[in-house]
């Protein structure tokens, strides 16, 4: 009774007109403007929001569209407690629920915060980040949803499900053009192919802009300035819906997306005097004192990130007397090949090579059986992944590499050290300055070959014991298997070559107690050695886990939900796509070194609230969480080489509250959230390396303690035809330390972001024209700070976007 009833409030009093350029509210027969009643499919069933027993944050069109949702990471300015950021690329963009997430230039790292669009889950959160294009609704399903949506959920799921075919002809066109020379461009069209049995959707869009960030880049003839972290992509999309009868129906989806663009930059966020007098000392150019708010980076060479990704996927429902059998088939494949310099300063330390590329491929099939039987609403299901997974690095050092490393270890003294303490030791071969660590060494191809498959069987019930009480429980089990092979190729560097044929096959243990073990570790970096080259490695390993959840929903009246619950979330172990030197040594190289990590899981408690008050004028939502994250899996990056860890023990605890309220003022709805999250380490982490001494007992990166949105929207007609919209929207969040080593100069202070929109339009939606802006206030802040390579105690930062705004025309018929 409680979902007809939604779904009878939803049919007679919506608020908001689904991809509406202007939305619009409706009296309840004889009272107040009522809120919308959002379907969501946070349990793979349709249900209103309101009913489901889990902290949700549902965004329909309307909202999204106020606020200029485009991507995953555009989404923060609406949904407290969540965190989107990226880094090296834009493929490197990671999401965070209640302080939990992945984060790191890592594709063995899989995602704590599970993507999907349309059903269809994205294998990292970078390969979900792009335009979403026609967005019908985002749902953020805060905490482990590992029952339903499987096992790299163990934080949560950003939903999306886009705008799918109509029967009804229809189209529209957006044109946009913004600062920062932004241009966009987009269209769709609908209708049937077969009247009643056939229709058809199709989406495109292009759009271009200029960079974010001032990039002076030095040439051996100099140096000249351009500008970095632009756009260029293009996107299309098809889809068919089919109902032969009334009791079959299937949606079937292909879509391409390339992208070419130039990204992404840093800025000096904590300069060091000292490496920043030795960056000078070869030629390069840093920002002392650093100033984030100028926007320039610097760089020796030029990098790109290009980006192809496409699929196709077909969801079908059968109907029987019995229930519900939906079938979910989706291949995917995603590519990028991007070179970068590594160092973030112009003078020419380490890059990374063309040929460095990722290629991913995937296949999911998913079925799923639903039912009603008296009390008791059943689904059970089991569903098929291949993951495929290659990965080529070239991480080299540049011509300046040498002699800088010479300076760092000399105080500044001496910047033919290298050459000098090498050259001296018995059978050195007979080379000049610059010859020891030359330009172009390091990794020539290191090629990471891993295959997933996943098996699992689930079960998601509710059974309504009364008219006001109803439990619900689900399990699952998962079963893993990853298997990698890893070749290693290096460049020839003669001084590392040396150490090595000195030291053995780990120089850096093998020089312990002589003149030379401070500079092992500086020369013989993971790049440098040649003793994982013989060998490689190939390993397998294999996890399983019965994950589940268990939770309580008493109506406590007509208009408030009271539930509780628990839930077990998992993500599987896998193996640190880096070089790896431990394990046995044979003939002087390693044999199958441990690259692996252990899985992670989350227990999650919750205990909430769902109301509609004042005959459902205002929405009120809240509730309170208590998880434990055991084996959390980090990634660090020390400055010289990225560490990844399981962590023993976190700890995270909050409170979430979310409101949308119809005002009594006609056109005004203002809708907004809230979330205190208090995510520690554990006090006894084990031994730890040096890197992450500082963890124990803190509260984790990324993660403020508290973060506030409030959006509002205002539409009245105008008359002859006319309406008139104003939007505003606003984020605040504390300081968070960016960094995951908790260093103290990653620190974000607090700040605020507010974007706003205003426009005119027809009553009937045929067009409208809008004008926008983003970070009205031009808000400087660093989305993550890191060491930079080889520069201790000199921080880069990934800075977020500046304030941009535009005009945008839209169009419908």
């Amino acid at each position: 009774m409680k979902y007809i009833r939604a779904a009878l409030l939803a049919a007679a009093s919506p608020i908001v007109l689904a991809g509406g350029a202007f939305s619009q509210t409706a009296e309840a027969p004889g009272g107040p403007r009522q809120v919308e009643v959002i379907t969501v499919t946070a349990q793979q069933r349709e249900q209103a929001a309101q009913s489901v027993p889990i902290s949700i944050g549902a965004y329909g069109a309307a909202q999204l569209e106020a606020s200029g949702v485009r991507d995953i990471k555009d989404l923060v300015s609406l949904a407290p407690g969540l965190m989107v950021t990226s880094t090296q690329s834009e493929t490197i963009t990671t999401a965070r629920i209640r302080g939990i997430g992945t984060v790191g230039d890592n594709f063995g790292l899989e995602s704590s915060v599970g993507v999907y669009v349309d059903g269809v889950f994205r294998a990292r959160n970078g390969v979900g980040f792009g335009d979403l294009g026609e967005i019908e609704r985002i749902e953020v399903l805060r905490g482990p949803q590992g029952t339903l949506f499987g096992k790299n959920t163990s934080a949560g799921v950003l939903n999306i499900v886009t705008q799918g075919p109509e029967f009804e002809f229809g189209a529209n066109a957006e044109l946009t053009v913004g600062n920062y020379d932004m241009r966009r461009v987009s269209g769709s069209v609908t209708g049937p192919l077969v009247e009643d049995q056939l229709a058809f959707r199709l989406f495109a869009v292009h759009g271009q802009r200029d960079g974010y960030m001032d990039l002076t880049v030095r040439e051996p003839g100099g140096t000249r300035t351009t500008r970095s972290d632009d756009q260029d992509y293009y996107s299309i999309r098809g889809q068919l819906l089919w109902t032969p009868s009334a009791t079959v129906s299937g949606r079937i989806i292909a879509d391409f997306t390339d992208r070419s663009e130039f990204c992404c930059s840093a800025a000096q966020y904590v300069t060091a005097p000292g490496p920043a007098l030795l960056i000078g000392a070869v030629g390069g150019q840093v920002l002392n004192p650093a100033d984030p708010d100028q926007r320039q980076a610097f760089s020796n060479r030029e990098y790109a990130q290009n980006v192809t990704d496409y699929g196709i996927s077909a969801e079908f429902d059968v109907d029987f007397d019995f229930g519900t059998l939906t079938s979910v088939t989706s291949w995917r494949r995603w590519e990028n090949d991007r070179t970068q310099d590594v160092d973030y300063t112009s003078a020419d330390i380490g890059y990374r090579a063309d040929g460095n590329s990722t290629r991913l491929r995937r296949f999911d099939q998913e079925f799923r059986l639903t039912g009603i039987h008296g009390n008791l609403d059943w689904l059970v299901g089991g569903i098929y992944s291949r993951e495929d997974l290659d990965l080529n690095d070239a991480i080299r050092f540049g011509s300046d590499w040498e002699f800088y490393l010479g300076l760092a270890a000399s105080g500044g003294a001496n910047p033919l050290l290298i050459s000098q303490a090498l050259g001296a030791l018995p059978g050195a071969p007979a080379l000049a300055p610059g010859q020891w660590l030359p330009g172009g060494s390091g990794v020539n191809q290191d090629v990471y070959n891993q295959r997933g498959e996943s098996w699992a069987i689930f079960t998601h019930n509710t059974y309504q014991l009364t008219d006001r009480f109803a439990i619900t429980g689900g399990l699952r089990w998962t079963n893993e298997t990853k298997d990698v092979t890893a070749s290693f190729s290096t460049n020839p560097t003669p001084a590392c070559a040396v150490l090595e044929a000195v030291f053995g096959p780990d120089p850096i243990a093998g020089s312990a107690g002589t003149g030379l073990a401070p500079l092992a570790p500086l020369i013989c970096l993971p790049y440098a050695r040649s003793s994982l080259d013989a060998n490689g490695y190939d390993q397998s390993r294999t996890d399983e886990e019965l994950s589940g959840t268990i939770r309580f929903t008493f109506d406590a009246t007509d208009d408030m939900m009271i539930y509780a619950g628990y839930s077990r979330g998992f993500k599987a172990g896998g193996y640190n796509l880096d070089r790896q030197f431990n394990g046995p040594v044979v003939a002087g190289s390693y044999v199958n070194p441990d690259s692996s990590f252990l899985p992670e899981t989350v227990d999650s408690w919750e205990i909430g609230f769902k109301s509609q008050l004042f005959a459902n004028s205002l929405q009120l939502n809240g509730n309170f969480f208590y998880q434990t994250i055991d084996d959390f899996q980090l990634n660090t990056f020390t400055g010289l080489a990225f560490v990844v860890e399981n962590i023993a023990e976190i700890e995270t605890r909050g409170v979430e509250l979310d409101f949308t309220w119809a005002t009594p003022v006609d056109g005004l709805d203002i809708s907004g959230g809230y979330a205190y999250v208090d995510a520690r380490y554990g006090d006894n982490l084990g031994t730890l390396p040096p890197a992450l001494s500082r963890l124990p007992g803190e509260r984790i990166s990324l993660t403020p303690r508290h973060s506030a949105n409030l959006q509002f929207i205002y539409q009245q007609p105008l008359g002859n035809g006319l309406a008139f919209q104003l939007a505003g929207d606003g984020r605040w969040v504390s300081d968070y330390n960016t960094g995951s080593d908790l260093a103290p100069g990653k620190v974000q202070p607090s700040f605020a972001l507010f974007n706003g929109r205003v426009g005119i339009g027809s009553e009937d939606e045929r067009w409208a024209l809008e004008l926008w802006g983003r970070n009205l206030t031009d808000e400087t802040y660093v989305q993550v700070a890191f060491d930079q390579f080889a520069q201790t105690g000199t921080f880069g930062g990934f800075l977020g976007a500046p304030r941009t705004y535009g005009v945008t025309l839209r169009t419908r018929f």
